[in-house]
């Protein structure tokens, strides 16, 4: 977890570089509108591809393949859908080139009509990149079934490093615009490719694995494949229509859809990810085994690790949206009223991120229960609770309504995913964890507070340069707000608070006993 943790950290740090550099350059632009557009379908099709259903079903159904029918059956079956995948890839590429002017219509039809040209031509450069959407989530998959969580970290690192490197050849030095940085992501898109297919190699080579593309497994997994495909088709419309609805609010406000919504996605890729890519394994197993007593101990562990970690960034970024933004974008093109914007997307999103991260688990435990009917349950509730929040808010709240009711969408696939959990795992201690994540809430709320105060207070009449205060700003109202975050759990008695002390004393008094032997 903290090596994962940790690359995931300096890989955000890299990519926020990247869009500080992005947004001096071109700020709340129609140029950025067309990018962000440009890289939403791509982005959208990783997310049906990689994350939301492929990958999510294969990497248990390979653990189990391993347990049960050794190596070379379960060989068989990733090498066969591997083949199968890229095969559709490759026929589906050219079908959204000629529906792209279609596609970026429905996308944003309150663009300007140079603005969605700009869209569909830079979606077209983009398109090979599918190739690594479609296939790196299988591939992370076996590298994830033998703990090799190195290559996932290395793969989360290089892909910012190089998307950094590309920004300033094909933008700054060789002055592309917006087409740099589609071609510069192109190009790390299919570095890291060769890097996860050498990665997995060195796993399988002492294998012999048939290549079936009959293998009775892969049309068994793809069996699984519908109701999560739904779920995720469902997510990618909901986004699209969520788009749809920002684009009709001006100029920039897709920009600043997109610009807080990598901002809250932070803490979701450093600490959420981490702690669900590495409790699947076992949680897997567990459930593989009928050991409902060591599944439902995992899952509860990692809820609970999950909302200790969320919790705290969900309250700074809504008590220091507005200051935060302001340190780190508004500078060049990106003037006050983006500011603002992004700010409102921020406060909206970060809301139930805790709830969020715990989807996150709920998402990559189901393929273990080899359910069907729950994806589809959750994703209805998810994204008609959205669609009907975002009609009825975005009037009165505008682009905060929006953002809103994503959140309040979460919150149901995550309210009844979790019941359902845990009745299949006959969980006893419900009621304990939903009395923490109360304690959660309120230390918060209290946290929260004191940062949103102590921002308030007029920085710049104090400091002569205003960078150095906003600086100061956040940096003491988080500090402040943290504190008092966690001294009102230790105080409520929160678990995971007492445990995390308790593992920083251990470490301490291991060092000074070191220090003294020496």
């Amino acid at each position: 977890m903290g090596m994962i943790a940790s690359a995931n950290a300096v890989a955000l740090s890299l990519q926020f570089l990247t869009t500080i550099l992005a947004a001096r350059e071109f700020g709340a632009s129609a140029q950025m509108d067309a990018y962000t557009l440009a890289i939403t379908f791509p982005e959208a099709l990783q997310y049906l591809l990689m994350l939301a259903s492929l990958s999510v079903i294969f990497t248990p159904l390979f653990i189990d393949a391993r347990t049960q029918h050794g190596e070379p059956e379960a060989w068989s079956m990733a090498l066969s859908l591997l083949v199968l995948v890229v095969l559709f890839v490759l026929i589906l590429i050219p079908v959204l080139a000629m529906l792209m002017p279609w596609i970026m219509l429905v996308l944003a039809p309150g663009l300007a009509p140079a603005t969605r040209a700009l869209a569909i031509e830079l979606s077209d450069l983009i398109l090979p990149g599918l190739l690594y959407y479609a296939t790196a989530g299988i591939l992370l998959g076996i590298c994830y079934a033998y703990q090799d969580f190195t290559t996932a970290a290395l793969n989360t690192l290089l892909l910012a490093l190089l998307n950094l490197f590309a920004f300033f050849v094909f933008v700054r030095w060789l002055g592309w615009g917006v087409h740099g940085l589609i071609v510069g992501r192109l190009g790390t898109l299919a570095a890291m490719e060769l890097l996860l297919l050498w990665r997995v190699w060195r796993h399988k080579r002492d294998v012999a694995a048939p290549l079936q593309l009959r293998n009775p497994r892969v049309w068994r997994l793809l069996t699984y494949l519908p109701p999560y495909m739904f779920g995720a088709l469902s997510g990618q419309l909901e986004f699209i229509i969520t788009r749809s609805l920002v684009s009709t609010l001006g100029a920039g406000s897709i920009a600043a859809w997109g610009y807080g919504q990598r901002i809250v996605e932070i803490p979701m890729a450093v600490l959420g990810a981490t702690v669900g890519a590495t409790y699947l394994p076992a949680f897997a197993t567990s459930v593989a085994q009928n050991d409902r007593v060591a599944a439902s101990e995992q899952w509860n562990r990692a809820a609970e690790r999950v909302a200790f970690v969320l919790m705290p960034a969900a309250m700074l970024l809504i008590a220091l949206g507005a200051p935060l933004i302001a340190l780190v974008f508004q500078r060049g093109a990106f003037d006050a009223v983006a500011t603002q914007n992004t700010a409102l997307v921020l406060a909206g999103l970060a809301l139930v991120l805790p709830l969020r991260g715990a989807g996150g688990l709920i998402v990559r435990g189901m393929p273990a229960f080899k359910t069907r009917w729950l994806p589809l349950l959750l994703s209805a509730l998810s994204t008609g609770g959205t669609l009907v929040f975002a009609l009825a808010l975005i009037g009165a709240l505008g682009i905060f309504g929006v953002a809103l009711a994503a959140s309040l969408g979460d919150s149901l696939f995550v309210v009844v995913g979790v019941i359902v959990f845990w009745r299949w795992l006959q969980t006893r201690t419900w009621r304990v964890q939903v009395l923490d994540f109360a304690k959660l809430v309120f230390a918060a709320i209290l946290g929260g507070a004191v940062s949103f105060g102590v921002a308030g207070l007029a920085w710049s009449s104090i400091f002569a340069t205003e960078f150095v205060a906003r600086i100061l700003q956040v940096s003491v109202a988080a500090i402040l707000g943290l504190m008092v975050f966690i001294a009102v759990c230790l105080i409520l008695r929160v678990p995971m608070s007492r445990a995390v002390l308790a593992l920083v004393a251990r470490r301490a008094h291991n060092v000074r006993a070191a220090q003294t032997e020496s």
